[in-house]
């Protein structure tokens, strides 16, 4: 069964008449219908809008409320093309012998008829508002088969019979409802779901599980006078297996499995098929008694185990229906790896098991330091809302976010994103592509750049020489940072366009400003020679893209990097053979500083689009290429924090934390798709005889 495309909107009406008795439970049941209907995974309903209630329950509901309440809903569910789910719970009455249901309100009488509330009257006016898809109304009162409004009536409405409606009810005409079993038991049955109901469960299928529960007689009534109109659903089946294959991967099997041990003689073993068996998982853990030797500590972690199962579950449930573009395995690998780093994404898998794994390694097994268990997930949940333009107050990710309680995380997660789209919006390219004979030049130029898009242009003359550049770089920032000002931003990116003979000695990031320039600013190297490539080198910006790409497909995540050794550095002419055969097609690391690398560099940088290189003398150490593999989706901005906490710790023992002072004693030259779209603006500028400025 296939759901319908439209939204649906939910109203549950649950008065207390204190004239015929207060019901026992009645506020709860109808705060678990509510909140099961609202559930993404089993009613499907959206959140009413701010300032809205869409649950009215208690002794204070009354008529004119409930009247009101049915009327504006049906308004709001026309004007949205909406499904609208009413549910209606309480004290009913039908006056006489007519059948007609009157539910009794706070402020009801039952021998005055104008404080009572006629259910097929209101229902009859929410299915002949223009727009409503449908209406499907669960009634559960005495005499609740009394609900059925005029169809004949109906037929010469606005809408010309033009309708659908479904209704289900907890009794006949005649009968009355005792104890809100009807409710009780429909809870139930979408909370467990229903064995071979498919994904979506229909009204009859629901009343059939209902009937057979408690043995009750619950009534069904349909009228369809839509010739256009699509398969009804109540419901989504939690008990419905979403994805082919295991339900749970290789982390969660294992995780699942450690938990579970110091408790086997105590649980039932079963085999787990959907997300209800972890849920009657769940409960069974709860229901073990407290005095059981270990028993407490055991069940608390186990439960932290299935509740990050269910989570991740869910998260995939929201991925498979994804509200933006389509994902792509690249996409969930490059969403895991910004989210949890290179341990939240599984070696050589693809598609819905990539999914499933990367979940539960972000769920169990990422945890960040005074973050909650949670907000891995919702950054990686975030990180893919961010590519598609999605924003936090969408509604399948708000409905996400509260089942998953990872609410405030979220909302952390997008502010994070928001906070470092601010911070690399600017981007300052200073070149020193003016250099003759790779010398220095006696003139900068400078470009501010606005989310590519350039903004402003100047040139800056300098002595020719390194001390003469470094003096002169003062004047470009604050020309950079008063045109940055004006354009409401903050600057953060610098980035340094030399030739390969002062890439491989100097390093601009420590310049003086009164401040090192790396203090304040993320520092990248790029080749100058990119910028208009001669001839013979026409294909060297087209061969980077090619790279690029291929270096985002690779299926393992981490680096692609290609690390040289001494001997094949040390046979320059035997490189260059490789270098053209498309040997090296990914990054190059250099493991050692070779001792003609400014002969080197040129050939590498016209091949690779990125190159590492040791800062000294010394072999390039494991714990350097680890740090590389675990930043990867982070640099090369991760190298300036890099260098800033090695220059704050003195580079002594004790250094900067989690791996930086290794990658700290790595250089690069960095050239990603910013840098060779500047590369393209600037060759066809030059071409075309344009002023650059």
């Amino acid at each position: 069964m296939t759901a319908r495309p439209c939204p649906r909107h939910l109203l549950v009406i649950a008065p207390q008449c204190p004239e015929l008795g207060m019901l026992a439970d009645l506020e709860d049941l109808a705060s678990a219908l509510h909140a099961t209907l609202l559930d993404r995974w089993t009613g499907g309903c959206e959140d009413a809008p701010p300032g809205v209630a869409s649950l009215l329950s208690g002794p204070s509901v009354g008529q004119r409320q409930i009247e009101e309440a049915v009327r504006g809903a049906a308004r709001r569910a026309g004007e949205a093309g909406a499904v609208l789910v009413l549910a209606f719970v309480g004290h009913g009455m039908i006056p006489g012998q007519i059948p007609r249901l009157f539910l009794m309100a706070g402020d009801s009488r039952r021998d005055e008829p104008t404080t009572v509330v006629n259910v097929g009257d209101l229902l009859a006016q929410a299915l002949d508002t223009q727009g409503v898809q449908e209406v499907i109304a669960l009634v559960d009162t005495c005499h609740a088969g009394a609900a059925v409004p005029d169809v004949a009536a109906l037929g010469t409405g606005i809408r010309g019979g033009a309708t659908r409606l479904t209704l289900l009810m907890s009794v006949g005409v005649t009968e009355e409802a005792f104890g809100l079993s009807f409710t009780r038991t429909l809870l139930d049955v979408l909370g467990t779901g229903v064995a071979d109901g498919g994904e979506y469960l229909s009204v009859e299928a629901v009343r059939d599980a209902v009937n057979t529960a408690a043995d009750a007689g619950a009534r069904l009534v349909r009228m369809d006078g839509d010739p256009f109109g699509q398969h009804r659903w109540l419901a989504r089946n939690v008990r419905h297996v979403q994805t082919r294959g295991p339900l749970l991967g290789a982390v969660g099997e294992e995780e699942l499995a450690w938990a579970l041990e110091p408790l086997r003689e105590t649980l039932r073993q079963s085999a787990l098929h959907s997300t209800a068996d972890l849920e009657r998982l769940r409960k069974e853990l709860l229901d073990i008694p407290c005095g059981l030797p270990g028993s407490t500590a055991d069940v608390t972690v186990a439960l932290r185990v299935v509740d990050g199962l269910l989570d991740a579950l869910r998260t995939a449930d929201l991925l498979r229906s994804w509200p933006g573009t389509p994902l792509t395995s690249e996409r969930i690998r490059r969403a895991a790896r910004a989210a949890g780093g290179t341990t939240a994404t599984p070696p050589g898998a693809d598609g819905s098991d990539l999914l499933r794994d990367c979940l539960e390694r972000l769920r169990l097994r990422v945890h960040r330091p005074g973050c909650s268990r949670t907000a891995p997930m919702a950054a990686f949940v975030a990180a893919l809302a961010g590519d598609d333009r999605l924003g936090p107050d969408r509604p399948e990710l708000t409905a996400w976010a509260k089942t998953v309680g990872a609410v405030v995380e979220l909302n952390d997660a997008f502010a994070a994103l928001a906070e470092r789209e601010t911070s690399s919006r600017l981007r300052l390219v200073v070149s020193l592509h003016a250099a003759l004979a790779d010398d220095w030049p006696e003139t900068l130029a400078a470009w501010l750049l606005d989310r590519g898009e350039h903004v402003a242009h100047r040139e800056f003359a300098c002595t020719p020489s390194r001390s003469g550049v470094e003096q002169g770089l003062p004047a470009v920032l604050k020309w950079a940072s008063a045109e940055a000002r004006r354009a409401g931003a903050v600057l953060r990116r610098v980035e340094v366009a030399a030739s390969s003979a002062l890439l491989t000695r100097w390093r601009p990031e420590e310049a003086d400003l009164g401040v090192r320039l790396g203090v304040r600013h993320d520092v990248v190297l790029r080749w100058s020679e990119r910028l208009c490539p001669p001839d013979h080198l026409y294909w060297i910006n087209d061969y980077a893209r090619d790279r690029l790409a291929m270096m985002r497909s690779e299926p393992d995540g981490g680096a692609p990097v290609d690390w040289l050794s001494h001997d094949e550095t040390g046979r320059p002419a035997e490189l260059n053979d490789r270098l053209r055969d498309g040997a090296y097609g990914r990054a190059v690391g250099l493991g050692h500083r070779p001792e003609r690398l400014d002969q080197i560099m040129p050939h590498l940088l016209a091949y690779a689009p990125i190159v590492l290189w040791p800062q000294g003398e010394e072999e390039v150490p494991a714990g350097s290429r680890t740090s590389v593999h675990r930043y990867w989706d982070r640099l090369p901005g991760e190298f300036s924090a890099a260098y800033r906490e090695s220059w704050r710790s003195g580079g002594g023992e004790g250094g900067p934390p989690d791996g930086l002072g290794d990658l700290a004693r790595l250089r690069s030259v960095w050239h990603d798709t910013e840098w060779l779209d500047f590369c393209d603006w600037f060759e066809t500028c030059s071409t075309d005889g344009e002023n650059t400025g």
